[in-house]
């Protein structure tokens, strides 16, 4: 699970600049840069910002952390695959 990347994939799917998210979350842009490289977690409160910055809830951000490839087994992740194809293209459509 990364939610660094699950962060990233958003801001950029919106075109909000890294600082510009840090400010309405009211982080430092290196604090919100130190999330997105998964060099730190997020706290509760910090996440739950994020999420409402982007008129989401937190399972969503939860969910396009998923990554397959690092968190599945192989045989889960055929399975997911064959179950969900493009899942995180898909719910990256959701974001405005």
């Amino acid at each position: 699970m990364n939610l660094g990347k699950a962060i990233v994939k958003i801001r950029e799917k919106t075109g909000m600049k890294q600082v510009t998210l840090a400010s309405k979350v009211g982080i430092s842009a290196t604090a919100l840069s130190f999330i997105e490289s998964n060099k730190s977690r997020p706290s509760e409160e910090t996440l739950n910002k994020i999420a409402k910055v982007f008129d989401t809830d937190v399972w969503f951000i939860y969910l396009t952390a998923i990554d397959p490839e690092t968190d599945m087994s192989e045989e889960k992740r055929k399975t997911f695959n064959e179950l969900f194809p493009g899942f995180q293209d898909k719910l990256l459509s959701f974001i405005k």
